[in-house]
């Protein structure tokens, strides 16, 4: 995350620093973004008017924000405390926005207090001590909420967890040390390959080289957009993943109550349920505001009268049903996605498995509407996003990075073309990332992970590019990374093909990729 501050914030954060001694830049923006808040500050990113962007630029999120536990970034922090004060989810952009319109508030009250203090006398001394005071004295009156309450259960692996890519020309074998911090410093994928390159094989070899290195302790979860998947077809790949199918359509569902994402807590619940319809209006079209407010008040009314257990999604159908009958209202997409959600989409069984204890294969066959399978994809992604959320980050030993899941979402695409979505993407790369979760995403051409809005890559450290349609060198090389030689990645360009790809690691290279299917001929599974 970059953030480029104004000119004149430039010049109070130096007149700061400078007046008070600090050895870190950092900490100047920290203590005047946290005062603004302390006061009860609220700004509109639209309608106020940003500072400018013609000062000093902070490129390192550690630079601005600090780092306290295995060198990773405070930013979550920060980011929590804005959410909890604006009492919802921001995104980079908006989060980018508010935090110098913060550090503008902060900045100007504390220089303005600097301006009439007695230096001499140490009154700069007491305005900073009464900051912390302040923010010591609001301390003591948060409540805790059990939020936090799965931790204990939290399973890691954390030993060393390596995998291979495959072999380059002159036969030396490609192995990833994933969770290794000397190495990579997160652990997300991204795979980029048109049909027929190989990528899902590659994959498929890669989950189960994770398996079989874990002894089946790190589960996954994919997310087969396509909807190709055959039980029979898969069956060895599902046994030697110790992985269970799961088809929509023909299973009767999935056993998992979407519900589980909303938090019950009274203080936390009214934001829980609006991230939840948040995610449902994103996939839904034509659904309004007033839709929205209907879905609230019936999952708001649903959950009262459980009285702290969770709702069925038929239940909310059933309310959804009376509700338009009762106010003579016409049935509509939002009628329509709930009837859907609620026909063997979701097996909401309040003996159902905890979804993490298995690795799962999600087949989201064409039968449903692309609505209806992004719509599930992503009520699933909620859940685990605000499930990981709450938990702990991850605490490395000797540079090894404990891990807790895979979460790989092919086709992504798809998702990647939908603005909303594609804010949600951002979060769950961004927050997951420090509790030990990877992200693997699989999409057709390279530049399908940058948009006008994000540059999904930065959150990625092993881009694999596979035979593409679009062989453009500056799109290649934005999704690899800048090349220590022009020339060399240019000639490795012209070298892909089905079954082979391009990683930039140390230097441009083509490699012979691991494929699923020859593994399971060559190790006869």
């Amino acid at each position: 995350m970059r953030i480029k501050i104004s000119k004149e914030n430039d010049e109070l954060l130096y007149k700061l620093k400078t007046l008070y001694n600090f050895k870190s830049e950092g900490i100047v923006p920290r203590i005047a973004f946290s005062n603004s808040l302390l006061l009860g500050k609220i700004f509109d990113a639209e309608k106020d008017v940003i500072p400018n962007s013609d000062g000093k630029e902070f490129r390192d999120d550690k630079a601005i924000f600090g780092n306290v536990i295995g060198n990773v970034s405070n930013t979550i922090i920060f980011k929590s405390v804005l959410d909890q004060h604006y009492g919802r989810n921001t995104f980079e952009d908006e989060f980018i926005k508010l935090f110098k319109l913060h550090l503008n508030h902060g900045l100007d009250i504390w220089n303005t207090k600097i301006e009439k203090a007695n230096i001499s006398k140490g009154d700069h001394i007491d305005i900073l001590l009464k900051v912390v005071k302040n923010g010591l004295d609001l301390r003591k009156r948060i409540v805790k909420t059990n939020g936090s309450s799965s931790n204990k259960n939290i399973k890691e692996f954390k030993s060393l967890l390596t995998f291979d890519l495959g072999k380059t020309e002159e036969g030396e074998n490609i192995k990833i040390r994933i969770n290794d911090l000397r190495e990579f410093d997160n652990r997300n994928i991204a795979i980029a390959g048109m049909a027929g390159s190989g990528k899902t094989q590659l994959i498929k070899d890669i989950l189960y080289q994770i398996s079989k290195n874990t002894n089946n302790e790190l589960k996954f979860i994919f997310f087969d957009y396509k909807g190709e998947g055959n039980p029979e077809q898969l069956k060895p790949f599902l046994d030697a993943t110790q992985c269970k199918f799961v088809d929509i359509v023909n299973d009767g569902g999935i056993e998992f109550n979407p519900f589980l994402s909303i938090n019950l807590d009274e203080r936390q619940k009214p934001f829980s349920i609006r991230a939840f319809v948040d995610t449902v209006s994103t996939f839904v079209p034509k659904m309004g505001v007033s839709q929205e407010n209907i879905l609230i008040t019936l999952i708001n009314n649903l959950l009262d009268r459980k009285n702290g257990s969770y709702p069925t999604i038929l239940e909310l159908f059933e309310e959804l049903e009376n509700y338009y009958e009762e106010n003579n209202i016409k049935l509509d997409t939002l009628y329509s996605i709930v009837r859907d959600l609620s026909t063997n989409v979701f097996n909401c069984n309040t003996k159902n498995p905890n979804i993490l204890d298995k690795s799962l294969y999600i087949n989201l066959p064409p039968a449903l509407s692309d609505t209806l399978r992004q719509l599930v994809v992503f009520l699933l992604l909620r859940y685990y996003n605000s499930y990981f959320s709450s938990t702990n980050d991850c605490e490395p030993k000797d540079n090894i990075f404990p891990l807790r899941y895979v979460i790989v979402i092919d086709e992504a695409h798809i998702y990647l073309k939908n603005k909303n979505a594609r804010k949600a993407l951002e979060e769950l790369l961004r927050l997951l990332r420090s509790k030990g979760v990877i992200i693997v995403m699989l999409s057709q051409g390279v530049e399908d992970y940058k948009t006008k809005d994000f540059d999904f890559v930065s959150q990625v450290k092993l881009p694999i590019c596979l035979n593409v349609q679009n062989k453009d060198y500056k799109a290649i090389s934005n999704f690899v990374g800048t090349p220590s030689s022009k020339y060399k990645l240019e000639s490795e360009i012209k070298k892909l093909e089905s079954g082979k790809g391009l990683i930039n690691i140390g230097e441009p290279k083509i490699i012979e990729l691991r494929q699923w299917w020859k593994t399971k001929l060559d190790e006869n599974i």
